[in-house]
């Protein structure tokens, strides 16, 4: 498994518990206080996490339509 793909799957794994945190009953209904914070943290550390995975995941598409266009065309 390539390093990039590594990373990929860090990343979901890292998105997935943030986002998991953030679903927990005690933090999602808190209105101020660290239980707030941790799950805002959370949430849009979950959700940013999930947009670099995007975003990693369309540069692999995009390297792998590249490699195949300079295999056919070589």
């Amino acid at each position: 498994m390539s390093k990039l793909y590594r990373t990929m799957a860090a990343l979901f794994v890292a998105a997935a518990a943030l986002i998991g945190i953030s679903g927990i009953p005690s933090l999602k209904n808190a209105d101020h206080g660290w239980k707030w914070v941790l799950g805002g943290v959370g949430w849009f550390g979950g959700l940013a996490l999930g947009f670099a995975l995007i975003v990693l995941a369309l540069f692999a598409m995009a390297r792998a339509a590249a490699d195949r266009r300079r295999t056919n065309a070589a």
